[in-house]
């Protein structure tokens, strides 16, 4: 007996050691850095059932010793974790337990056999007793009333606990799952991945209240579960893998359980969708880089939006104290593949949250002053790096809808544009909503803009409506269609007539029309035929850090 717990302890710790050198590969090959990737890192590492800093008082101080955290030190490559976790005799007791129970158990019962075996030997196989017939059942029929009672239809069903969850599912204990899946086969390309598995999983889960299955640019599926009862997360995620192997099954029949690997992520409402779309990614990272562990949850904490939101007043001070990158998206030109323009892209370097998008952190700026020194600072940087590395290609650069109409921002404009000579090289971008409301209000601006021989480019473009009331302003140099345009045009007849369309009317006004977020090559293909002109996107290249001429082609 002890040593078979020696072994199995041997055993429990190299799985301890193994699970925690696999989490330092897992952060190696995601490149996070520890200290600002903290909440990343500390989801991962709360995932694989370690901690970054020890509990303190979660042991009794007499049994510290044995009961508290322990400290180890896991690598991989030139990636080191020093990570803590509980002994292994506490984590896995149950196992400890549940094996001593049967080895005991099988000890009693060879026992007890071989004393029967004897005893039948001492009597010389005597014929055992035969246990007495069990008698019926008292009949449960009440003989001394003849009346009959019609039981009711509520009684008869009553109402299920799905049905009300169903009805109730935006509490504060139910949860949302959003999930990434990814198959080591492919499918044949001419089935509709996106509509079966969504009459997959409707069915599927009919008792939640909301489900949702989207095909993704890359070509993987995500599907969203709403209204989990928090008690049901493990269940509907294990569920969720076999509705989806199970569907799997109907095209590919050659393939097993192991090539079904999904990543999940629970979350509530109010959730920052960035982050739950990082760690969907990294639980599925980690599910296909193990052999046994087909699907993998990490839940969401709400740690990183209430610091984002408690740090809102210290974000203008990252600004002023340049704690930013800026990175320039390019633009090229999809006849000759040449470069046409950069578009500037601000990331505030948080020191807790790492880089900030523009779209994460400007919902927090709250003053006029702050709103207007986001703007002003990155102007400045923009009209720095022109001046150190001097392009022959525009800088666009995307202002906030309130320093349009402020005139205190057009002040400080002035003042930071007056002695810069290549001025003909910034473009400003306005949103089409922005520019219809206000364009008799713009003047002033657009007045500024032309005297420094700048240009405008009017962004998010959704309909050609929007262009019947567009004048004719030499400034305006290209209209950028919306991204609700682009996402899956290529399969969708209506965005692409809608695109023809303002490109007729672009065409009318002599203004070249540019897509934005092309991620796929089909999606290139169909904006080629619709009659784009220019497009950006992750399909071309990553947001670069400095200018640089490169081709399409």
């Amino acid at each position: 007996m002890c040593a078979f717990n020696l072994l199995l302890g041997d055993v429990l710790h190299k799985k301890v050691h193994a699970g925690g050198v696999e989490l330092a590969h897992q952060v190696h090959d995601l490149k996070l850095d520890v200290i600002a990737n903290k909440e990343i890192v500390s989801a991962l590492v709360s995932a694989h059932g370690f901690m970054l800093e020890p509990e303190s008082g979660s042991a009794p101080f007499y049994f510290s010793a044995l009961l508290g955290e322990k400290s180890d030190i896991f690598s991989y490559e030139n990636t080191s974790l020093t990570l803590y976790h509980r002994p292994f005799w506490v984590v896995e007791s149950y196992i400890f337990i549940l094996l001593n129970l049967v080895i005991i158990g099988s000890i009693v019962w060879g026992y007890r056999w071989w004393r029967i075996l004897c005893n039948r030997y001492d009597i010389n196989f005597g014929q055992a007793a035969r246990p007495a017939p069990k008698s019926l059942p008292k009949s449960i029929v009440d003989h001394t009333s003849n009346k009959h009672t019609e039981v009711p239809n509520a009684l008869r069903h009553p109402i299920k606990d799905d049905d009300m969850e169903k009805l109730y599912y935006i509490q504060q204990g139910n949860y949302h799952l959003f999930s990434l899946f990814y198959c080591g086969h492919p499918f044949p390309e001419n089935i509709d991945l996106e509509s079966h598995f969504k009459v997959v999983i409707t069915k599927g889960f009919s008792e939640l209240p909301k489900t949702s299955v989207k095909l993704l640019n890359s070509g993987g599926l995500a599907i969203t579960l709403q209204g989990v009862p928090q008690s049901k997360l493990d269940s509907y995620t294990h569920r969720l893998h076999q509705v989806i192997f199970q569907a799997s099954l109907v095209y590919r029949q050659d393939l097993s359980r192991k090539n079904i690997k999904i990543g999940v992520c629970n979350y509530r409402l109010g959730a920052d969708q960035s982050i739950v779309y990082q760690l969907t990614k990294s639980a599925l990272e980690q599910a296909k880089q193990s052999p046994w562990r087909h699907i993998l949850r990490i839940p969401f904490s709400h740690t990183h939006f209430e610091v984002l939101k408690s740090s809102s007043k210290d974000l203008p001070e990252y600004i002023a104290k340049k704690k930013f990158t800026l990175f320039f998206q390019p633009l090229f030109d999809l006849h000759t593949g040449e470069m046409l323009q950069h578009e500037a892209l601000i990331r505030i370097r948080h020191e807790s949250l790492g880089l900030l998008s523009a779209r994460q952190f400007i919902p927090h700026l709250k003053t006029d002053t702050s709103i207007i020194q986001l703007d002003i600072t990155v102007i400045e940087h923009v009209i720095s790096i022109l001046n150190n590395e001097p392009t022959k290609l525009v800088v666009s650069i995307n202002l906030h809808s309130q320093n349009w109409l402020n005139p205190h921002f057009w002040k400080q404009f002035a003042n930071i544009i007056s002695t810069f000579k290549g001025a003909d090289k910034l473009q400003f971008e306005i949103s089409a909503e922005d520019f219809n409301r206000h364009h008799t209000h713009l003047t002033s601006a657009f007045e500024q803009i032309a005297a420094i021989n700048a240009s405008i480019v009017i962004d998010n473009i959704l309909t050609s409506d929007e262009l019947a009331s567009l004048p004719q302003l030499s400034l305006i140099r290209g209209l950028k269609l919306g991204y609700e345009l682009m996402h899956n045009i290529d399969k969708q007849l209506k965005q692409q007539k809608i695109v023809r369309d303002i490109v007729a009317k672009a065409e009318q006004l002599n203004l070249g029309v540019y897509g934005v977020g092309v991620e796929t090559q089909q999606e290139l293909h169909t904006l080629k035929q619709v009659g784009v002109s220019a497009a950006q996107g992750f399909y071309f290249t990553e947001p670069l850090q400095e200018f640089t001429q490169v081709t399409l082609y």
